[in-house]
């Protein structure tokens, strides 16, 4: 790996992780993702737009972080009134907001589907470790999400 590709790609591509490495390890704990944490990630992203692009690149990624939230909230509710139950905490929402701010809308299929899979993964070794996993296995989507981000900050500048 040439040095021009990992700083091109691979550092802004790990730039997040102090964040998304401590909102996974505590999601994974106490199936929370902090406030404080989303708010933090949502902050260093729109840092990271106005370093790029300005004042311009500020409001263009508050304006997709709030549609990535507003998606993901009218999903969650969708769900819950469709199961009964909910699927997708509310940190989750708020980091999915959070991490758009760093992806952009560009981004977000990336991050979502990079999240799906390995959650998915996660499910099928949990199956094969000879856990019951059904309708009613919960799983902690921070992580996957976190890997998400990471996945779509990696992929972006090269696709």
């Amino acid at each position: 790996m040439s040095a021009a590709l990992l700083a091109g790609a691979v550092l802004p591509a790990l730039l997040p992780l102090p964040l998304t490495l401590s909102a996974s390890l505590i999601d994974l704990r106490r199936r929370i993702i902090p406030d404080v944490l989303n708010l933090a990630l949502f902050i260093l992203g729109l840092g990271l737009a106005g370093w790029r692009d300005g004042a311009e690149g500020i409001g263009f990624g508050l304006a997709q972080a709030g549609l990535a939230y507003g998606l993901f909230r009218a999903l969650r509710a969708l769900h819950a009134r469709a199961s009964g139950r909910i699927g997708l905490g509310l940190g989750d929402v708020k980091f999915i907001a959070a991490a758009t701010a760093w992806t952009g809308l560009a981004g977000l299929p990336v991050l979502i589907l990079a999240a799906s899979l390995s959650a998915l993964a996660a499910i099928g070794l949990l199956a094969l470790a000879g856990r019951a996993v059904g309708r009613e296995t919960a799983l902690p989507f921070g992580p996957f999400l976190a890997l998400g981000l990471h996945a779509a900050l990696l992929i972006g500048p090269a696709g």
